[in-house]
């Protein structure tokens, strides 16, 4: 069985997947939503996959999530990529860092999420 938190992952998955966060969504939904298109483009085909199949405003919706997230290391990496006009290959170029930043089975992403979660569980539909 699921506990509350792999259920919100989830749900900001297919989110992410479908492209826009439904009208009403808490608000830190919607962040891991944005958040999680642009990580799982990049964690099916690189970091220059997901800024060339990503558009300019998901790319900065993205990077404001991973702020809100307390992921500052990696919005700025994020930034960098997307200030270089998305230049696929500068981006590749980058992917190494990307993936330390995530770190070790991408614990980074899910140690940030909880701790938003339990910061701001209104944010989350938690109570």
């Amino acid at each position: 069985m699921l506990d509350d938190l792999a259920v919100i992952w989830n749900r900001a998955a297919d989110y992410g997947a479908e492209g826009e966060a439904p009208e009403g969504t808490p608000l830190g939904i919607a962040h891991l939503s944005f958040l999680l298109r642009v990580y799982n483009s990049a964690m099916g085909g690189g970091l220059g996959f997901a800024v060339e199949v990503n558009e300019p405003f998901r790319l900065r919706r993205a990077i404001d999530a991973m702020r809100y997230f307390r992921l500052s290391e990696l919005a700025d990496l994020l930034t960098d990529v997307f200030n270089r006009e998305s230049d696929v290959e500068y981006a590749g170029s980058r992917e190494r860092q990307f993936h330390d930043l995530l770190g070790p089975a991408d614990e980074n992403l899910d140690k940030a999420f909880r701790a938003k979660a339990a910061e701001a569980p209104s944010d989350f539909g938690l109570r």
